[in-house]
């Protein structure tokens, strides 16, 4: 049965299209005017029958393929502009009415003839007896005085699902014109061939964001999303919404291990400016002479290896290496500093989100398996973290994982890297680019990933301050609201299909309201995302901050602290003193004795914790002290059942342990005990 065309008196359409089109009534809403093209073309619509966005059609005769006749086609098209005028409301009335201030309805004008021109970009045609799968670009321009069709929402969802054949959708949202067409997007083509999400704050691109990860999830794909700011965590809050899936939450951590020393190497090299040849050398001989510790940090890997340093320093007899030396261990010294003050506010962010269980993330080259699996979810959580960091971390977990899939070691299924905030981690040249590892990482995986499985979804809302090189390889763009004229600007050099009207909407989108184009969709749709709102997190970045202001009170122990803390902080950078191995005690030297006004000050105060289960980490967080990076998950009643004759044997140093006692003594006055 062909479709009938209501409200003209057009004759009958004649056409045999599949599906669900043939059963349902096309409306005529206006007439072809003017010059029309094989690109666009203007028609004069009829009052409130259709809005900037909707898809419509018109159906008439091209050559055939022989030019001996014609055949029947329908040309495709979106609106993407509508200007509303009345000829018989000339502007000289209007400045009469204005002058005179007179109404409308005092005059004999006519309010009641106006008229509306839109515009419509075409999209593409497809004959008429066969159906919409195949869609044809329009090479015979659109005839004047041709009525224009209003597809019923059958015929939009036939159209836009035979775009991309066998591929797997993931719904988005709808339509921003047509509430009743649902917008699918080609998995296949997101998670093989990389997609850009950009959006000013406050557009929804986290929203559509977790619209597409959500459909991912459902299908079982792995994903790792480096989450600057916390925006995904409540992925794991509401985990059991994904039946099968696991989700994790990880903070940064890298594992020394025998394969993996030149990581100090790389650090060293992306976090300061380097080393010369000569002392590469003698940093190399010290990564072989310095074994790791099953488990152990980078962090107190290095810590080890400049006490190593300090002491070939000393017992060198080539003078001439002592300040090559020095060099190495300097430049050591400064990973080190970054590193710790990074892990600790990290830690201390980790606190506040008690409802949250983190766990250290694995080492992306000795066991990426726990990183990237099936059916998984990694959520690297990268607060705290400066910049520089973080960008030195997703360098080095993303070249890991991309060697694996690139070397067909079948350790690691394909996966797709979601990147938040990629402005930081591929910022454009005109940002600097000379401190930002991760740069050359990307620009790596964007280029070569898709081969290995290895997708990106880039996240930002400054478009133009991300390296263009990279942004123009996406395939998929998901533009959503954009005020910034830099930012339209930059949008528009790097997407190639985006017409000057649709980059005219780009400010005037609402939240969640955008354009998505690319391989992903059949051709570009202004789009409505569907909002989840069961996945919403606001545990974090909903602070009330004037209440905070209100309750606000001085911390009159705030400078003591920060004195001990300072202290500690210098005693930590003294190189360890201690022999390998325990001297004969016939050579033992004696050692000074201690205080006995300390010993007495332990033994008063470690009463008060000889109980307590809480680990040293709590009370650091509490105080605001820091004692030792690598004990803090240990209980405190550990050390508190301790004499201070066999604290010494637990802990070497005697700076150390005034700093532990010093670290109990403020938990107590400030009445943590």
């Amino acid at each position: 049965m062909a479709p009938n065309v209501t409200g003209s008196s057009a004759p009958i359409l004649t056409s045999n299209t599949k599906g669900q089109m043939s059963n349902n009534n096309w409306t005529a809403i206006g007439t072809v005017v003017g010059n029309a093209s094989t690109s666009e073309f203007t028609f004069i619509l009829k009052s409130f029958k259709s809005r900037v966005g909707d898809l419509v059609a018109v159906q008439m005769e091209v050559p055939d393929e022989a030019r001996s006749g014609t055949q029947e086609i329908y040309v495709w098209g979106r609106v993407v502009s509508i200007n509303r005028y009345n000829p018989f409301f000339p502007y000289e009335a209007a400045q009469e009415l204005s002058n005179e201030g007179l109404s409308l309805e005092d005059t004999i004008l006519s309010n009641s003839r106006d008229q509306l021109e839109a515009v419509v970009l075409i999209l593409g045609c497809s004959p008429v007896d066969g159906g919409l799968t195949n869609l044809f670009p329009l090479t015979y321009p659109v005839r004047p005085a041709a009525e224009v069709l209003y597809p019923p929402a059958a015929a939009i969802k036939e159209l836009l699902a035979g775009g991309i054949p066998g591929h797997t959708p993931l719904h988005i949202g709808t339509l921003i014109a047509r509430g009743d067409v649902d917008i699918a997007i080609s998995a296949d083509r997101v998670v093989a061939r990389h997609i850009a999400i950009l959006a000013m704050t406050g557009g929804g691109k986290t929203v559509a964001a977790r619209r597409i990860l959500r459909e991912l999830i459902d299908r079982g794909y792995p994903l790792l999303i480096l989450d600057p700011h916390g925006d995904y965590l409540g992925l794991w809050q509401k985990r059991e919404v994904f039946k099968g899936t696991t989700v994790r939450l990880l903070y940064p951590h890298i594992a020394m291990t025998d394969q993996n020393r030149h990581i100090v190497e790389i650090l060293i090299n992306k976090m300061t400016e380097g080393l010369s040849e000569p002392q590469r050398e003698l940093l190399g001989e010290s990564l072989t002479e310095v074994d790791p510790v099953e488990g152990e940090s980078v962090l107190r890997y290095i810590k080890r290896l400049r006490d190593s340093l300090a002491r070939k320093a000393g017992q060198a007899n080539d003078k001439r290496k002592v300040p090559t030396l020095s060099v190495c261990r300097r430049q050591l010294g400064v990973v080190e500093t970054r590193l710790e003050r990074m892990e600790l506010t990290n830690e201390r962010m980790r606190q506040r989100l008690k409802n949250l269980q983190f766990e250290q993330m694995s080492d992306p080259e000795g066991r990426p398996e726990g990183i990237v699996a099936p059916k998984t979810v990694s959520i690297l959580y990268l607060g705290g973290y400066d910049h520089l960091t973080q960008t030195t971390i997703a360098s080095i977990l993303l070249e890991a994982l991309y060697e694996h899939r690139a070397n067909l070691s079948n350790r690691i299924p394909p996966f797709l890297a979601v990147i938040e905030e990629a402005h930081t981690f591929i910022p454009s040249s005109r940002e600097g680019t000379a401190d930002v590892p991760s740069l050359e990482t990307i620009r790596k995986l964007i280029t070569e990933g898709r081969k290995f499985g290895t997708g990106l979804m880039l996240i930002s809302q400054r478009p133009s301050r991300v390296d263009e090189t990279i942004l123009s390889q996406c395939n998929s763009f998901l533009i959503l609201r954009l005020v910034n004229p830099r930012d339209q600007n930059f949008v528009k050099q790097i997407m190639e299909n985006l017409s000057e009207q649709d980059a005219r909407m780009l400010p005037g989108f609402g939240p969640g309201q955008g354009i998505i184009s690319g391989q992903a969709v059949r051709f570009p749709l202004l789009v409505r995302i569907k909002m989840d709102e069961d996945l919403i997190y606001t545990d974090l970045g909903d602070e009330n901050f004037l209440e905070q202001a209100a309750k606000w009170k001085p911390d009159e122990h705030a400078p003591v602290r920060e004195q001990a803390e300072r202290s500690i902080r210098t005693l930590d950078k003294l190189p360890d003193r201690r022999p390998k191995k325990e001297p004969c005690p016939a050579m033992k030297r004696p050692v000074p004795e201690t205080p006995s006004s300390v010993a007495e000050r332990w033994e008063k105060v470690r009463k008060k914790f000889l109980h307590d289960t809480r680990a040293l980490g709590d009370l650091e967080a509490a105080t605001g002290l820091q004692w030792d990076l690598y004990r803090r998950k240990e209980h405190v009643s550990k050390y508190a059942k301790l004499s201070w004759e066999e604290l010494k044997d637990a802990v070497r140093h005697n700076a150390k342990r005034e700093a532990l006692l010093g670290l109990l003594e403020a938990a107590l006055a400030l009445g943590h005990e």
